[in-house]
């Protein structure tokens, strides 16, 4: 009983991150994003599928959930940025992002025998 809960306690980080960049990011499918130009159409492809690829990720490949997480990463340093240095709000302002960026690099780097240098 205990292997099965602890090989599963992953999926309470994993949920509400899946769930958080499926809302956020189907409705900016095909939409520019924060007058970024080119870059602001990236926006919802990767929380989009990012999310997509966090859900199956675990079933199929872990390589595909590492891409998918890496894929958040990459969104929610660029809205941390935005935030701090175009929008002047401060840390207090961007908590969310914080806490959902170092999830998204927990989920990443878990188990990742590459970052420990066992191949």
């Amino acid at each position: 009983m205990y292997e099965l809960v602890n090989n599963n306690l992953l999926w309470l980080l994993r949920l509400p991150l899946i769930g958080t960049f499926f809302y956020h990011g189907y409705p900016k499918l095909g939409s520019e994003v924060a007058s970024l130009g080119f870059i602001g159409y990236l926006v919802g492809p990767f929380e989009f599928f990012g999310a997509l690829f966090l859900l199956v990720g675990p079933f199929i490949n872990d390589k595909i959930q590492r891409i998918g997480t890496l894929m958040i990463t990459v969104i929610m340093v660029g809205a941390i940025y935005m935030h701090l240095f175009n929008w002047n709000d401060t840390l207090k302002d961007v908590e969310w992002q914080i806490l959902l960026l170092a999830v998204s690099l927990f989920i990443a780097l878990k188990d990742c025998d590459i970052m420990l240098g066992n191949d």
